[in-house]
Formats: C-alpha cells, sequence, structure tokens
C-alpha cells in the first residue's frame, strides 16, 4: 500500500525499483535488527492516513530485501505510558537500531523510554497531505523537536542518531536507509569479529603493527596470533587426494600455468588447504599471513595463489606481508558490498599524472573475479626468487584487472581514522607491472574529486601505510556512514604545496 501523497511515483513503480535493490552481504555471520515504533498525539491524525500501517509494510519489504530483521511496534503511541511499554519491548527484543517515527506531533515525553531501548536511533518524520489549511500530520516540526533534545536535554548522553524523511516509497529514505543497514551491518559483524594473524609482519614491515588494544576499543574484533611453522605442518600433512582435487580446480580456472618449477603448485594447493581448515576452525574472518621471508625458509613457495583463491572461491579476505590492518580492511570492504567474492590488497606502484591515473599492484594476490576477460594465470613470483640465487618461487597470480568502479580504503593502526576513496579502473595503454594490477583515476577523497598530486601530498605527509585495500563497487557512502557510527575519523585531504608540509604544523 502507498498513500499518495508521499510520493509522486506510482506504488508498483517504487516496488518494481525497490526490488531490483536486493541487498545480501555474502560477509556477514550476524543478522541486523532494525526496530520500528511509531509516536503521535491524538489531536492529529497518524490513525486517519494510516501513516504506521504504510511505514511497517514499507520496512518488512525492506526487511526480506535488504536481509534484516524487524521488530515492529504496529500499535499507536500515544502516552509517555504508551512509549515506556513500547521500549520495554524493543529493548527485551536486542536491535541494534530504532527507527522513532514521529507519525503525528508527538511530544518530547514520548521520546524520553526509546533513548535506553536500542544503541543507535533514527528519527523519521514524513511530510503532510497538503500544504495548506488545517495541519494533519505536522511530523516535521517533531522531528526537529526530537534531534534537539537528544543534543541538548541528553546532551551528557552522546547518543548517535540519524534523521529521515518520506515514505518507504521515496529514492531520498531509501538511499539514507540503504546506507544506514550496510553500515550497521558491518559495524554488527566488525565488532564480532575474529582476525588470524599467522606468522607476524614480514621483515622491516613494523610501521603495520596494529595497536589490538585501540583496534578491540574501537572495532570490538578479536586478532589471534598463529605460528606459520604449524600452518605449514598441517599443510604437508594433507590428505593427498583432496589436495589434488583442489589442485585440478584451481588449475582449471587458469588461461595459463607457467611455472619454473612444477611442483611447487601441489605445495600452495597444500597451503591453500592448511589455511582454509585453520580459518573454519578458529572461525576466522579474516586473515593476515606472512608471505615472506619464512614461508620461503620453511616450505620454498610464494603462497599468493592461495591467497586469491581464498578470495574468488571462498569470499575470505587474506592480507600478505602479515598486515593486519590490511586483513580487517579488506573484511570491512566484504562487508559494506555484499558481494561474493573478496576485496583485494595493493600497493600504490606508478602514477600517470596526464592521466589523472596510478597503478593499483600487487605481486599476486588478488582474486580471479577482478581480472578482465584475459583471466588469470598462474606464474612464478615476480619479484621473490626471480634472480636465481634463492629461488625459482611459484605461485603468483598475474591479471589485468577490468574497467569497474572500485572502492580503496585503509584503517589506522588505532582503527580511530579512515581512508576514503572513489575511483575507477580504467582502460589504459600500459598493462603495468608483472603481478596483480590495474590503473585507477576519477579518483575521489570523502566523496569529492581530489587531483592525484594532492592525493598523493596527503598520504605522505600523513604517513598512510603503503598497503590499500580495494573494494569493487562504489562504497563511498557506506564507508563515510561506517565511520560516522564507529566514531572513526575520515582522512582529510592536504592540498599540494612547493614547500615542506608537516602534519600537525599550520604554515
Amino acid at each position: 500500500m502507498v498513500i499518495w501523497w508521499l510520493s509522486d511515483r506510482s506504488g508498483a513503480a517504487a516496488l518494481g525499483e525497490a526490488l531490483l535493490y536486493e541487498h545480501r552481504s555474502m560477509s556477514a555471520r550476524h543478522r541486523l535488527k532494525i526496530g520500528y515504533v511509531g509516536v503521535s498525539i491524538t489531536p492529529y491524525f497518524a490513525e486517519k492516513y494510516k501513516v504506521r500501517e504504510i511505514a511497517v509494510a514499507g520496512l518488512r519489504a525492506f526487511a526480506e530485501q535488504m536481509d534484516f530483521d524487524l521488530v515492529a511496534i504496529e500499535r499507536p503511541i500515544h502516552s509517555k505510558e504508551q512509549a515506556e511499554q513500547a521500549a520495554r519491548e524493543i529493548k527485551a527484543a536486542g536491535v541494534d537500531f530504532l527507527l522513532v517515527q514521529n507519525a503525528a506531533c508527538s511530544m518530547g515525553e514520548q521520546l524520553y523510554p526509546f533513548i535506553d531501548a536500542a544503541p543507535k536511533l533514527g528519527l523519521w518524520s514524513i511530510p503532510d497531505p497538503h500544504q495548506d489549511g488545517q495541519v494533519q500530520l505536522h511530523s516535521l516540526v517533531s522531528m526537529s523537536h526530537y534531534a534537539s533534545l537528544i543534543k541538548s536535554y541528553f546532551k551528557g548522553r552522546d547518543i548517535p542518531f540519524k534523521w529521515f524523511y518520506g515514505g518507504t516509497d521515496t529514492d531520498k529514505f531509501r538511499d539514507r536507509f540503504t546506507l544506514t543497514v550496510s553500515a550497521l551491518r558491518a559495524e554488527k559483524n566488525l565488532r564480532s569479529a575474529r582476525i588470524g594473524w599467522i606468522g607476524g609482519v614480514s621483515p622491516g614491515f613494523v610501521g603495520m603493527l596494529p595497536d589490538e588494544a585501540g583496534i578491540r576499543s574501537n572495532l570490538g574484533l578479536t586478532i589471534e596470533a598463529l605460528d606459520l611453522a604449524d600452518v605449514v605442518k598441517r599443510a604437508e600433512a594433507m590428505d593427498a587426494g583432496r589436495v589434488q582435487k583442489a589442485s585440478d580446480e584451481i588449475r582449471g580456472v587458469a588461461r595459463q600455468v607457467a611455472l619454473s618449477d612444477p611442483s611447487s603448485f601441489e605445495r600452495v594447493t597444500r597451503f591453500y588447504l592448511a589455511l582454509l581448515d585453520t580459518s573454519e576452525e578458529m572461525q576466522f574472518d579474516g586473515m593476515a599471513v606472512q608471505c615472506w621471508s619464512t614461508i620461503q625458509a620453511l616450505y620454498n613457495i610464494a603462497p599468493c595463489m592461495a591467497y586469491s583463491w581464498l578470495g574468488s572461491d571462498h569470499n575470505f579476505p587474506v592480507s600478505c606481508e602479515g598486515d593486519v590492518l590490511g586483513a580487517v580492511s579488506m573484511y570491512m570492504l566484504n562487508l559494506l558490498s555484499g558481494r561474493k567474492g573478496s576485496s583485494t590488497l595493493l600497493d600504490l606502484a606508478s602514477l600517470d599524472p596526464d592521466r589523472q591515473a596510478m597503478q593499483m599492484w600487487h605481486c599476486g594476490v588478488t582474486p580471479r573475479h577482478f581480472a578482465n576477460d584475459d583471466g588469470i594465470a598462474w606464474v612464478d613470483h615476480v619479484t621473490l626468487g626471480r634472480n636465481g640465487t634463492d629461488g625459482p618461487y611459484g605461485v603468483s597470480g598475474d591479471q589485468v584487472f577490468a574497467p569497474q568502479p572500485v572502492t580503496i580504503s585503509y584503517i589506522n593502526e588505532h582503527a580511530d581514522q579512515l581512508l576514503v576513496l572513489g575511483s575507477e579502473i580504467i582502460d589504459h595503454p600500459s598493462k603495468g607491472y608483472d603481478g596483480t594490477r590495474g590503473w585507477v583515476s576519477n579518483l575521489t577523497m570523502n566523496g569529492e574529486r581530489i587531483d592525484i598530486w594532492d592525493l598523493i601530498n596527503t598520504l605522505t605527509v600523513k604517513g598512510v601505510q603503503h598497503h590499500f585495500a580495494m573494494g569493487q563497487g562504489d562504497l563511498t557512502g557506506e564507508l563515510m556512514e561506517l565511520a560516522a557510527w564507529t566514531r572513526m575519523s575520515l582522512l582529510q585531504p592536504i592540498p599540494y604545496a612547493h614547500y615542506a608540509q608537516i602534519d600537525g604544523v599550520t604554515v
């Protein structure tokens, strides 16, 4: 049912559009739970215009499309006492987010019980059916009243909230609500996530060491360290028949398998299965695994193929070089995108200022669903062992990324600051360095266009890590909303200048 004044589009058209957007997170273990109440007072006409019934019907459709649980109080809430009873029901249900709709004009005392009913609130108003004559609903003024109460009367409580306006059939409501569902689902799953850290960081990469206490405090997730040697022992003991089956499958998707040491394919397959079993047994949501130099000494491989396959075929994020921050950033993008394949971890390897483009590259870990029509090849590692004195080492992926919108992000070591870059992989005259790579252009930071020199200046002056998580699709809005709910600040641009720019010093 659609009430005519909430949208100038027909109900059928609105529903059809809504059904086109079906967001199902492939990475989330925990379902989001959203509550609804509609408050009003009797001199106004919420019942006459079926405001609550229409709201609940629209939210139920969203719950099906966006894959969350809805806890709706459908009865009228006309008094403080009725609000108190509804708040008790909402709190008992354990909702993650509560939509308090001003179904019509509402009093402040009707808000008070809901302050403690959920950790986050949505304030929702709708337009009146007419803009002349007697006011019928007076919803907007009540939403403003509620926002002012939260910021003034309850200012010591630091209550997070977001406002909404319009019916569930309107673009404005749907766009804002979709971002909220995506971000809050990601936050809920981050707070219960487990990240495996296997082998520590690669030599010299101490700048990537996480502040485990800070990450736990700000995002809630757990980091658990394991010994790389134990995973290698598991790989060596893997059942030969299982290894052969997996090896045949992984070979079968490649455009080419070109290895100086063909036996390395079996060893890397064993390592992939060992990581898979470890992740399942430990209930990890992602892993950071050292890929050099310890594993070459222990097992004589480059494990890139294992990470690529886990990302492609298990939607499981694995960051290389023991980068825990990268693993968290990848998992974050996976949660927000809801796609079947994982994000990836890359270096910023080269610049093309004339095209306002930069080459994102790594030595072979990217999942194969990023590849252009040429697909992926399994080859020797592009840097390790290439001088012939300590290798060769296999197996690494080689692919050029297909043109597509992507989002680049990374959390800092305390998980209190977030990099948010929108971009687009483009066709480029250069195929880029051997490995897994693509050129990105049309860059934005925090939703605003940014010149490539301003970006490089920002990253360098701020000392941002040299790794970047990259996910498919434009997730700029989702990341910015997640940052707001988790109280992470957004990295802000520092415009390029010829003179020295010292972080924290104003000149």
